[in-house]
């Protein structure tokens, strides 16, 4: 699968996730504290930003950055949704259709900051978490990480943040996924050097879930010792050996657990 290809494949994904979330805050609209809808719009939104620090559109991922930190409060019950709040999630659709578009028919995200629509996402974001912080919540903040290891919330959180019995600790994944590539790239100098430990994360995540097998993975490598500049996830990707969901998920899953290791 070619790079075009791969993107062509997030837009379509992207513009029927969105479809679904219009749908879904119509209904919140009439029930706003429906977990189940706002778990949906959490995680497409959590999607969409993801894909995008994959493929590299910085401006789309942030403005999906900062509506998925107001979500997370209105999923966790922290916040109630109210005409404000769906005012600025439709405004921050509205902008991701946009940028999709751009996408679609440049190639890039847009001239368009939407700094106005990021600081009314982060203004109230901030107003729901002193909010919370008042009810006598240790933290002032929510994140997913609290999610993944609640129980009773495991129903809508994403696949990703459920962990799997009997399985091996990410040191001895990501060993096992760099095992084959790791004495060619000790000769290949320092690009490669750097390029490996990265790589390996991802690598040993998908291993890790059962997405991918580690001799793929060290194909992908063996691709970059030749030359192949792109990310392992890219090339894993256009290799066909995992999708670009599977990619997002092992993402969320790193980004969870550098919260729960982070001091």
């Amino acid at each position: 699968m070619s790079e075009n290809e791969i993107v062509q494949e997030f837009l379509a994904e992207s513009y029927e996730n969105l479809d679904r979330l219009d749908r879904e805050l119509v209904g919140l609209e009439k029930d706003p504290k429906d977990r189940n809808a706002l778990a949906s719009v959490f995680r497409t939104i959590h999607t969409i930003k993801g894909t995008c620090g994959f493929l590299g559109f910085n401006k789309l991922e942030k403005v999906a950055h900062v509506g998925e930190n107001l979500l997370t409060l209105l999923r966790e019950g922290q916040l109630v949704l109210n005409p404000e709040i769906t005012t600025a999630l439709l405004s921050m659709v509205d902008a991701i259709r946009q940028m999709l578009a751009e996408i679609q028919s440049t190639g890039k995200d847009g001239e368009e900051n939407y700094l106005e629509l990021m600081d009314t996402l982060t203004r109230l974001h901030k107003a729901g978490a002193k909010e919370k912080a008042g009810t006598g919540s240790p933290k002032a903040e929510a994140t997913p990480v609290a999610e993944a290891s609640s129980p009773a919330r495991a129903d809508e959180s994403s696949p990703a943040k459920t962990k799997l019995p009997n399985l091996p600790n990410p040191k001895q994944i990501e060993a096992l996924s760099d095992s084959e590539g790791a004495s060619k790239e000790k000769s290949k100098g320092n690009d490669s050097a750097r390029r490996r430990p990265l790589s390996g994360k991802i690598g040993g995540v998908l291993v890790e879930r059962g997405l991918v097998q580690a001799e793929k993975i060290a194909l992908a490598l063996e691709e970059q010792e030749k030359g192949d500049q792109r990310k392992i996830g890219e090339i894993l990707v256009s290799l066909g050996f995992v999708k670009l969901e599977d990619i997002a998920l092992a993402q969320q899953i790193l980004e969870t657990r550098a919260k729960e290791s982070a001091p």
